[in-house]
């Protein structure tokens, strides 16, 4: 099999690339020895160990729902949840505590899956939207550990990937107990890719499950706009159509990945901006136009205060971000073109009339001046985008429902 000769062959190159990207992100010292089943937290024997699989923040994000109803839920459940990330893993461990168990995903080599699965012992494996590793699925299939996705959807470039990968994703998605997709389109992609038809089932996404709002202080203290979740180039692009406009609120950037903050940083003072940046502790003055904000963990409380909220990942080719969580505190959203990943929860907020879509940068600089003028006009934006995933509110008993945590002890 070509994936199992290369993973073997490519080996140097997967450790390198590990250390790389524990360096990039600030790990722990032992992040590769941990990557590979080695430092695992000690868990005392249990005989019903759930083991939710989150790969990053934004799976993080998506499984909060779920992990704070088996928290608070009667079941004897003791939960173990995964992440190949160490932004990811730090915000489990501070967000969640002493509530579960929180380590690192091993790679996809059957020796250090073998280790993690023989010392944490699990029951069943949730995956969160989207992570098909061959030898993760075998082994689990042949320990008789039921393997769920839950919120499933597929990249492009799974979708488009060579013919032998392919090959190794179709034997893959054999072992899998369940598909609880986001979309009819998921559903279909996931079946073409492999998955069993009669095995696969539209239940929505999971992020709409969020019921409790979670409320904060203004952590900018004056008014804002804000840009959030943007890729390379595109905080260029955009804070250049801002200082256009010369509005008087101060233009908040929250890159996806705060590990580019140098380079943004170094890019801005190119353009000859002036601008304070969070991890310096900087202080916002009355005077200042521009914040970089590019911390963890902020970015609920910018949502929440922010006058208009305008979403990354979509003016560049990325595929857009989530609406759902601006939405949920009925803020006035503008996307871009590029919302591919995002479709169904972009035709849901469009048909309330919840967001606006922009095709380029003139339109938005349009957009934001006639909302940020007309206030009340931008309140109604942000109502009708609550009013839409209000409609969701059932997607989390859908979800146990389609689990048996509903109907059983598990």
């Amino acid at each position: 099999m070509i994936y199992q000769t290369l993973i073997r062959v490519l080996s140097p190159v997967v450790i390198l690339l590990t250390l790389l990207d524990g360096i990039k992100r600030k790990a722990e010292k032992t992040f590769l020895l941990k990557r590979f089943s080695f430092f695992l937290p000690k868990l005392a024997p249990h005989p019903k160990r759930l083991w939710i699989h989150c790969a990053s923040v934004g799976e993080v994000k998506a499984a909060d729902p779920l992990l704070r109803w088996l928290i608070n839920s009667k079941l004897d459940t003791d939960i173990l949840v995964t992440t190949n990330t160490a932004s990811a893993l730090a915000i489990l461990k501070r967000q969640y505590q002493n509530q579960l168990n929180a380590t690192y995903c091993p790679l996809d080599y059957p020796f250090a899956i073998r280790r993690f699965l023989a010392r944490c012992n699990p029951s069943q494996l949730f995956i969160i939207e989207t992570e098909i590793w061959p030898n993760l699925y075998q082994q689990c299939f042949q320990n008789n550990i039921p393997i769920h996705i839950l919120s499933g959807r597929l990249s492009d470039k799974t979708l488009h990937a060579p013919s032998w990968l392919k090959k190794a994703y179709r034997q893959a998605l054999q072992h899998v107990t369940q598909v609880l997709a986001r979309s009819t389109s998921d559903a279909k992609n996931f079946i073409l890719l492999g998955a069993n038809a009669d095995k696969v089932q539209v239940l929505g996404n999971l992020k709409f499950a969020h019921r409790d709002i979670e409320h904060f202080e203004n952590p900018i203290g004056r008014e804002y706009v804000l840009i959030a979740s943007t890729h390379q180039d595109e905080e260029r692009h955009i804070i250049q159509q801002w200082k256009k406009l010369k509005r008087p609120e101060l233009l908040v950037v929250v890159p996806r990945h705060p590990n580019r903050s140098k380079l943004i940083q170094k890019s801005l003072l190119e353009q000859g901006c002036e601008f304070k940046v969070a991890s310096k502790q900087h202080t916002i003055e009355p005077s200042d136009t521009l914040f970089l904000d590019d911390r963890i963990g902020f970015l609920m409380p910018l949502y929440e205060h922010a006058k208009l909220v305008i979403m990354g990942g979509s003016f560049v080719p990325k595929g857009g971000h989530n609406f759902i969580e601006p939405a949920r505190y009925k803020k006035p959203i503008i996307t871009g073109p590029d919302i591919r990943n995002f479709q169904d929860e972009f035709q849901l907020l469009k048909s309330y009339e919840g967001i606006i879509q922009c095709h380029n940068l003139t339109q938005l600089n349009q957009q934001i001046q006639r909302l940020l003028e007309n206030p009340n006009e931008a309140e109604t934006l942000g109502k009708q985008a609550y009013q839409a995933i209000q409609t969701q509110q059932d997607t989390l008993c859908r979800y146990l429902s389609a689990l048996q945590l509903d109907k059983k002890p598990y």
